[in-house]
């Protein structure tokens, strides 16, 4: 859908799913042009927020598997974003830790991505601004009940 095909009368539902594409395409644009690909920001931001994190603690935090986060980190790794180090208290386990060029590159993402916000809102009073957050925050609260079963047929 180009934006000049959005009418005033789009459904919600449809105006919703396209501008979380755009969003979504503009993020992904952000993420190759510092080297990253699909998951890696959101992965190097909690490595950072948590240096020495183990890998199943990683895991819970992202939601997937073990197998999963083995191949993110084998990944992140060989770009040279992150290092591996034993963990003292147990030889079977290691800790993951951010490299200053995964630093550097995390903090370019955040840049990044607080001009794109920026940009994304640039003609939106403040007043809106807290409507649009109260609203989407409304939004969010449905959708993860729906997701999480709660879905009421009388709606």
């Amino acid at each position: 859908m180009h934006p000049c095909d959005i009418t005033s009368n789009e459904s919600l539902g449809r105006l919703f799913a396209h501008a979380s594409k755009l969003h979504r395409d503009l993020f992904r644009k952000l993420a190759h042009q510092n080297g990253l690909e699909h998951g890696q920001p959101f992965v190097l931001a909690i490595i950072i927020a948590n240096e020495g994190i183990s890998q199943r603690q990683l895991s819970e935090k992202l939601f997937i598997t073990p197998a999963s986060t083995t191949a993110l980190l084998r990944k992140l790794e060989k770009a040279g974003l992150i290092e591996k180090m034993p963990d003292p208290n147990d030889q079977r386990a290691f800790r993951i830790y951010a490299t200053e060029k995964g630093r550097m590159v995390d903090q370019q993402m955040k840049k990044g991505l607080q001009e794109l916000e920026k940009a994304c809102f640039y003609n939106f009073s403040e007043q809106e601004l807290e409507e649009f957050r109260r609203l989407l925050l409304k939004l969010h609260e449905n959708l993860y009940n729906l997701n999480q079963g709660e879905w009421r047929s009388n709606i």
